[in-house]
This record gives C-alpha cells, structure tokens and sequence, in this order.
C-alpha cells in the first residue's frame, strides 16, 4: 500500500465526519477508460478541491492546478505537493514573471496530458462569487484543448457547498484560516457523536457536443450552462446538534 492510497484514507475517514458526499456518473467515465482525461469542475468553495479529489484519486489520480497564494499555507501546502500539484501565481496584479509563471505551469499540464495522465482544472480560476459559475474571459481550457485535441474533457457539477464558511455565500470572502478552528472542533465532536454532516453532490458528466474547436466564449458558454443547470442555494449546516439547521 503506497504512500498516496494510505493518505487518501485518512482524508475521505475526516471528510466524511462533515460531509456526506454521493458522486454521480463516476462510473460511466471510469467504463471508458482512466487516462487522459481533463477534469473541469465549478468552483463553490474553498473545501472542495479536497472533496473532489478524494473522490477521484483512487480511480485516476488527477494532478490539481492550483493557486500559489491558495497552497501556501500549513498542512495544505503538504497536501499539494503530495498530489503532484501543478501550482501558478497568484493573478490579481500580474505582471510579465507572473504570466510566464502561468504560461509555464499550463506548459507542464500539457505535458502531462500528452503523457497519458489526469488533470484537474478550474476554468474560472477562482473561488464562485454568486451561487452561479461565472467564467467571463478565462482562456485556459481552449489553450489546452488546442494543445493537447484528443483528451477527454470532463465536467464536475457540485452542489450543496455554497452557503459554508467556506465559499462567498455568507456575503463575506470566506478565510481558511478563520474557519478552521471550527471545523476542526466539529471533526473531533465528529469522532464521539454523530454531528450534522453537510450533504453534497458531484455529478460527472463527459460531453460528446464539447465545443472543442471554438474559441473561448463558446466554451466558457457551454460550461457555464452546464454548471448553472440546477439550483444552488445558500445551505447553512450547523457544527453541531444542538444549533438549527438554516437552508
């Protein structure tokens, strides 16, 4: 047993002290084939790169493309390279290092691509601001798509985060660092007595009419309806048995 699958363990066992994860089409993607394979999923909130990839590393191992500024921070950062992330700066006031710094992480998803492997992408880049994905003029999936035209493309809707601490549902810029005092008191109750778990939903879908020769804002437009096809609504899950349940 390597090192990964024991890690992998150990994060689905914590996860699943908060959340109730189902996943839905794994199976049809995984009866097609693991490799090659781009993974797009929204982005509600800060939690879910971890929900996402322990629900997928076992069966295709995907390299996460991450924020630097996202990652830089205690257990999280040993986390992202224990995946083989792939991380790019921070781009809020890019300058010329910083867009070669993109330039070169998009370089090394390609790269790995073409090798056979998985990657997980976001195509806004960002954290959701709204309760619907908004994607505006991100350019990387059709650089991909152009780079790399055979991969499979994936598309991963998740629903039930928006309106935790930590996404922008509360009307405020969720802090990891705020947020996981509470979290982590939860986890630990979590292991004596049976707290409120958070119910969530990735539905997988693999596209067969991606619009995979157009350019950026069809794409976008495509993944955009996709991602905004059923309601997300503000779900507040107490931390423990004795607060309201508020949705």
């Amino acid at each position: 047993m390597d090192s990964q699958t024991v890690l992998r363990g150990m994060v689905r066992f914590l996860l699943g002290l908060r959340y109730r994860v189902e996943v839905r089409g794994l199976e049809e993607v995984r009866a097609r084939g693991t490799r090659k394979i781009l993974f797009l999923p929204n982005h509600p909130a800060l939690i879910d790169p971890l929900i996402v990839l322990a629900a997928l590393h076992k069966d295709f191992r995907p390299r996460p493309l991450a924020n630097a500024a996202r990652t830089d921070l205690p257990v999280i950062g040993w986390l992202a390279r224990k995946v083989g992330t792939v991380l790019i700066p921070d781009l809020s006031a890019p300058g010329r290092a910083e867009m070669k710094a993109v330039a070169q992480g998009l370089a090394l998803v390609r790269e790995t691509l073409e090798a056979g492997d998985n990657v997980l992408l976001y195509p806004g880049g960002r954290l959701a601001r709204g309760p619907e994905e908004r994607l505006g003029g991100k350019g990387a999936v059709e650089r991909l798509l152009k780079a790399v035209p055979d991969v499979r493309v994936v598309l991963i809707r998740q629903r039930g985060l928006w309106g935790s601490s930590f996404s922008w549902g509360l009307g405020r810029e969720p802090q990891l660092l705020r947020s996981l005092p509470r979290q982590l008191a939860a986890l630990a109750l979590g292991g004596v007595l049976a707290v409120p778990r958070r119910q969530v939903t990735l539905e997988l879908f693999e596209p067969r009419d991606f619009p995979r020769e157009a350019g950026k804002a069809e794409m976008n437009a495509y993944l955009e309806d996709f991602y905004n096809a059923t309601p997300n609504p503000v779900v507040r899950t107490p931390y423990f048995l004795w607060q309201r349940r508020l949705s």
